[in-house]
């Protein structure tokens, strides 16, 4: 098993051949420098710095087409368009350099408009877009696909496996993964204070605030590591309705609040028929 930083988090991989391993870290390293908000020479920050239409490399169109798909799979509750949000509830640099402030969160603009038409892409006045919430999915799964065998790759606990592994669950327990994804989203990881009041990186769209869902942690199961991420951060969102919209596409879904754990009736189906609940 072999293990390294990127992304702000520890990216694990199993199964890999040195030369694998190699491309492995090398996948990573280049989404870190397109994607990062906090490296000044990035391509996101290029095109937040731009205006009107702008021309971006194939790497960064295709996310953006993830990110459009999850917007609406999702309903809009996952949405690209948030950047400028996130950063005036306080995470404008590294989470590893950040700070407790006196100084109270700022405005917080919500969702804005975004159009891509093939590689030009269209951005509403104003809008400064975070694209957290594919890029590390797609890296875990890209990064699967350059294995030649069976096993495992997870950043910062999201996975995709080819092959079986048992995942450790938020709160204990743990689950079998047979094949697909494993994502994991939350609030008690990526969390800081600014004017003594608890901010997160999960932002509500319709406010462009830290979202005020009661779920502490959202686990959720899916054919890949993106599919899971996009699920878990939409179930978390989505507060008390979560675990039904999670039933509703037949995912597997864990959450917890207040210390207790809490599954979907997928997840529920799944350990009484003696199965593992991630196919």
């Amino acid at each position: 098993m072999n293990r390294f930083a990127s992304m702000g988090c520890e990216v694990v991989v199993e199964g890999a051949t040195a030369e694998e391993l190699a491309r492995i870290q090398a996948l990573f390293a280049e989404r870190d420098a397109v994607f990062s908000r906090f490296r000044t020479e990035s391509e996101l920050n290029a095109v937040n710095a731009g205006r009107g239409a702008r021309f971006v490399s194939p790497l960064f169109a295709r996310m953006v087409e993830a990110a459009l798909r999850a917007r609406e799979q999702t309903g809009g509750v996952v949405d690209p368009t948030l950047g400028e949000a996130i950063e005036a509830a306080g995470y404008d640099r590294d989470f590893a350099a950040l700070e407790p402030s006196d100084e109270p969160a700022g405005a917080a603009p919500a969702a804005g408009h975004i159009e891509l038409y093939g590689r030009v892409l269209v951005l509403g006045r104003g809008v400064q877009l975070d694209l957290n919430g594919v890029v590390k999915a797609v890296a875990v799964d890209d990064a699967l696909r350059l294995l030649s065998g069976p096993g495992f790759v997870s950043a910062g606990g999201d996975l995709a496996t080819r092959g079986e592994v048992d995942v450790a669950l938020p709160r204990g327990g743990a689950v079998r993964v047979v094949s697909g994804g494993l994502a994991t989203s939350g609030r008690t990881k990526r969390r800081w204070t600014r004017g003594e009041v608890e901010q997160h990186h999960l932002i509500d769209p319709s406010t462009g605030r830290p979202s005020a869902s009661p779920w502490e942690e959202v686990t959720v199961c899916g054919a890949t590591c993106l599919a899971a991420d996009v699920a878990a951060k939409a179930a978390f969102l989505l507060g008390e309705e979560g675990p039904s919209w999670l039933d509703e596409r037949r995912l597997p879904g864990r959450f917890v609040a207040q210390g207790r754990t809490h599954e979907n009736a997928s997840w529920r189906a799944g350990v009484s028929a003696r199965v593992p609940a991630c196919t």
